[in-house]
């Protein structure tokens, strides 16, 4: 928007354009548009700006798996699983809880045992002693990963736990 909605003929206005970048990494095309109420030049178009925000450093988080179906003798009895969790960014991946969504759960609390770090491009196992369900329903359970991952939101990674027929 110009400092001035209307200018006199001959005045003149300073204009700023920004395009702001922030969580929008790839190629980008935007365009300058006047609007006015000069008869046959109702739209101007000043200029056109073209280019790729390049992705900004940060962590980033892969789980394998991210899906855990336990049926049968599994199912009541629970199960130990081992997740590979990649840091695929360009920080270190700092982990700093691992939980179930309710909170009854807690696999891993950094705060007590002190966060686990991922440096770039490294893998680290992890082996879960996963809770068995008796229920008769199948049932979802949603273990999150608490990290400073870029791609994972303040809610943490989610792991899906299903428990099947019994």
């Amino acid at each position: 928007m110009l400092g001035k909605h209307t200018l006199n003929p001959n005045e003149k206005t300073d204009l700023k354009v920004v395009y702001a970048t922030a969580g929008r990494p790839g190629p980008f095309e935007k365009t300058v548009t006047f609007m006015t109420n000069i008869p046959g030049h109702e739209k101007i178009e000043v200029f056109m700006m073209k280019g790729e925000v390049q992705e900004a450093p940060g962590a980033k988080i892969a789980v394998v798996p991210r899906r855990v179906v336990l049926s049968g003798s599994e199912r009541a009895a629970g199960k130990k699983q081992t997740f590979t969790i990649t840091n695929e960014g360009s920080l270190p991946l700092v982990i700093t809880g691992i939980r179930t969504k309710d909170g009854k759960n807690v696999f891993f609390d950094g705060e007590k045992e002190g966060n686990m770090t991922i440096e770039p491009a490294q893998t680290k196992p992890l082996e879960l002693q996963l809770p068995g369900n008796s229920g008769e329903k199948e049932v979802r359970e949603f273990i999150l990963i608490l990290s400073n991952a870029k791609n994972a939101g303040e809610s943490g990674l989610f792991i899906m736990v299903q428990y099947g027929a019994p």
